[in-house]
């Protein structure tokens, strides 16, 4: 049985940020928008989302053929972070299907977006459309970041 898992990202503005810490709940409203977004948040230009598996997968043979480790945590501490790995940003009281949420407060996601740039991540053929501005797929994700830092963004995730 193949299993879905999906990496979801969402740029917040940093009032959102503290409304989310105060109140979990609201991250299902931003992820799983049923007409009741959070003032403020965009979903079409604010959220990244990609295949977990495959971005494992990715990052996994990267750490294999570069460091001779499958160990990608370890090898990328930054991907690590921009993914919610770490658990250190957790969020108590939200869960997606495979673990906590996690939040990122606009320094955080700076020193990110740094810190995937030179890991390599997602800064090479990006395949944002800028019609529709929607993030999506894993050479995005490098690019989200750095627009979330540019904006002054927080950001809050998890894989569902």
């Amino acid at each position: 049985m193949i299993v879905s898992m999906w990496l979801n990202l969402a740029k917040i503005d940093v009032e959102l940020l503290e409304s989310v810490r105060a109140n979990p709940d609201l991250i299902g409203a931003i992820f799983f928008d049923d007409g009741q977004a959070p003032v403020g948040f965009h979903h079409e230009a604010d959220v990244f989302g990609d295949d977990y598996r495959t971005l494992d997968a990715i990052a996994q043979g990267r750490a294999e053929a570069e460091h001779e480790s499958a160990q990608w945590r370890e090898c990328y501490p930054w991907l690590a972070a921009a993914t919610g790995e770490t658990g250190e940003n957790d969020v108590e009281g939200y869960e997606f299907d495979y673990g906590p949420a996690f939040v990122l407060d606009p320094g955080q996601v700076t020193a990110i977006a740094q810190g995937l740039m030179g890991e390599g991540w997602g800064f090479g053929a990006a395949r944002r459309d800028a019609a529709d501005g929607v993030y999506e797929g894993f050479e995005d994700l490098g690019p989200f970041y750095a627009a979330a830092a540019r904006e002054g963004k927080a950001i809050v995730g998890g894989v569902s």
